[in-house]
């Protein structure tokens, strides 16, 4: 008898040190995936603002998104005791100050290159962490978490479109603003196949209309520059994406 109970005590505790483990994979995972969507647009906006000196609030807003990628940092440092991780984040803390100090000062396109550069590190910690601490998703998990790749995506292609006008879009860049157009085109049709509330198949057409905006602009980005059009339509598809995120968040 006391074998039979010491079992079940040890699975029952096999079972909450399991649950635990989850909660702070989910934590890390979720922290991840705002750290890497910050990234893409904290960069989209401050070559924004090089292409418009005179939009001071600009540097407010990416003074905030700085905070909120430390806040993420804390979560990701309070949920994890993996080495590797940890040793990342001190990395993401002084790559976050060497981006931070570029906005003291007038943006130049040396300082665009670096801020595209320091993105770059940013997503690639980000996505490395999420790897490490991913767990299998169910099916509205994984739709939930696709979304918010696309959300990230958007902006990512903002982030291209700027940095393709003002002169500063490696070829290595520029193949992958080709993949992420790839990557997020994939991802509408994805969503078009999932068959939504009545309300939200009729979002299905708007989400349309701004993507072939989007897809528009970036395949006339050499040649036609218009920032404040496409950081709007940015923000609107995100809008749209968002609408769809929430309804897979409240199914899980």
């Amino acid at each position: 008898m006391r074998t039979i109970v010491r079992l079940v005590l040890l699975l029952v505790a096999l079972f909450w040190g399991l649950q635990a483990a989850t909660r702070s994979d989910v934590n890390t995972i979720e922290a991840a995936e705002n750290i890497r969507y910050l990234s893409q647009k904290i960069a989209r906006d401050y070559l924004y603002l090089y292409s418009r000196p005179q939009r001071s609030e600009l540097k407010k807003t990416l003074n905030k998104m700085i905070e909120q990628l430390k806040q993420n940092f804390t979560t990701i440092a309070s949920s994890t005791q993996d080495s590797d991780t940890k040793d990342l984040l001190k990395y993401l803390a002084y790559n976050t100050e060497e981006m931070e100090k570029l906005f003291t000062d007038r943006v130049t396109k040396e300082q665009a290159q670096q801020m595209l550069d320091y993105s770059e590190v940013l997503l690639e910690a980000a996505e490395s962490i999420a790897r490490e601490h991913s767990y299998p998703f169910n099916t509205e998990e994984k739709m939930f978490m696709n979304i918010k790749r696309y959300e990230y995506l958007i902006v990512r292609l903002g982030k291209f479109y700027m940095a393709s006008h003002l002169g500063v879009l490696s070829p290595t860049n520029r193949k992958k603003m080709e993949e992420s157009t790839q990557a997020l085109s994939k991802g509408v049709r994805l969503i078009h196949q999932y068959r939504y509330p009545q309300d939200l198949e009729k979002t299905k057409k708007h989400l349309d209309l701004f993507w072939q905006a989007d897809q528009h602009f970036l395949a006339h980005s050499d040649k036609m520059f218009i920032p404040n059009v496409v950081v709007i339509e940015n923000d609107q598809f995100e809008t749209i994406l968002g609408r769809f995120a929430l309804y897979h968040s409240k199914q899980q």
